[in-house]
């Protein structure tokens, strides 16, 4: 069912990056794609050296701040193989767990924390490795991969309790559900604006750097190496069969949103048992971003979160 508040966007302080358009990372220099696009024709295999520690570097986020009314949390940390999750906690009860995307950071759930401490719960933001105020995972600093988010997102659930639920962003959705198939524990779970399948993005990233098919493939190949398992392993379509018993899962998403498109939750819900899907309307090419301050989004994923287990789903309202 779609979710209204008025006839505006609200805005999340992205919009100096509407001239960069609403991709996920900054624009690409035309000398890079340049470069790229002589590596496709003479050298493949150096052209995709380059590509993976470009793929592997998350860009800065344009913001680190919390939202007006947010009072820093009690700091906290957890470990992985030596390597240290930083984040924050608020409020006291059963833990709920905010997971950012790609480039974000821990402040960009921020507007989860008032109303889920007000419900009676503990909430749990952290930074994934190499974003913000957390270390580097096993690549050099600055550098991470999907394995290492997820790995993350286990340290702190076994750190700090299993998880009432987690609300996940894009990125952090996918590393979520990697999480979940290797153990980490959460009754409920909230995806905003899920990324899709990889394939997807190694085509789109492939195209704003100018390469083509021959560098593309090489790519594929060493982030699977890189990761130690097939990168498509860690898409939500084949995660939803490898978690043992998935939790009930909400997705919201907009039609609007062009760096992770609609048709990926869709498929999703479709596959994942007691699966269901809420759409926004009129949050524009930003889309990706402004969910996370979207009201009905940010109303619709604490009901679910907070919701007990055994208490039938209802569908959100429309706001008008």
């Amino acid at each position: 069912m779609p979710l209204r508040e008025g006839t505006a966007p609200v805005n999340d302080g992205d919009d100096a990056c509407a001239d960069e358009g609403s991709g996920l990372e900054p624009p690409v220099s035309p000398r890079v794609r340049r470069a790229f696009g002589i590596l496709e024709r003479f050298a493949p295999r150096l052209g995709a050296r380059w590509a993976i520690e470009l793929w592997c570097s998350p860009p800065e986020p344009k913001s680190t701040r919390m939202p007006p009314g947010v009072g820093p949390g009690e700091p906290i940390r957890a470990w992985w193989s030596g390597h240290r999750v930083t984040g924050e906690a608020w409020g006291e009860g059963p833990p709920v767990y905010l997971v950012h995307g790609w480039g974000g950071c821990r402040a960009h759930l921020g507007v989860f924390v008032k109303p889920l401490v007000a419900a009676g719960h503990r909430v749990v933001a952290f930074d994934l490795p190499s974003h913000h105020e957390s270390g580097p995972g096993e690549l050099a600093p600055g550098r991470t991969t999907i394995a290492e988010c997820a790995r993350a997102v286990q340290a702190m659930v076994d750190t700090h309790g299993p998880a009432r639920a987690i609300i996940a962003h894009s990125l952090g959705a996918k590393a979520t559900a990697l999480a979940l198939s290797w153990g980490a524990s959460a009754e409920r779970l909230v995806f905003l604006a899920p990324m899709g399948g990889f394939s997807f993005y190694l085509d789109w990233f492939a195209r704003r750097h100018g390469f083509g098919p021959r560098i593309r493939d090489a790519l594929h190949r060493r982030l699977d190496h890189r990761l130690g398992f097939p990168l498509l392993h860690s898409d939500l379509l084949h995660l939803a069969s490898s978690i043992a018993d998935p939790p009930p899962l909400l997705v919201v998403h907009d039609p609007d949103d062009p760096d992770s498109p609609l048709a990926g939750s869709e498929q999703l819900v479709s596959v994942w048992p007691g699966a269901s899907l809420t759409s926004t309307r009129g949050l524009g090419r930003l889309a990706h971003y402004r969910i996370l301050r979207h009201p009905p989004a940010v109303r619709a994923g604490v009901e679910f979160a907070v919701r007990a287990p055994s208490t039938p789903a209802a569908m959100p309202e429309t706001t008008t």
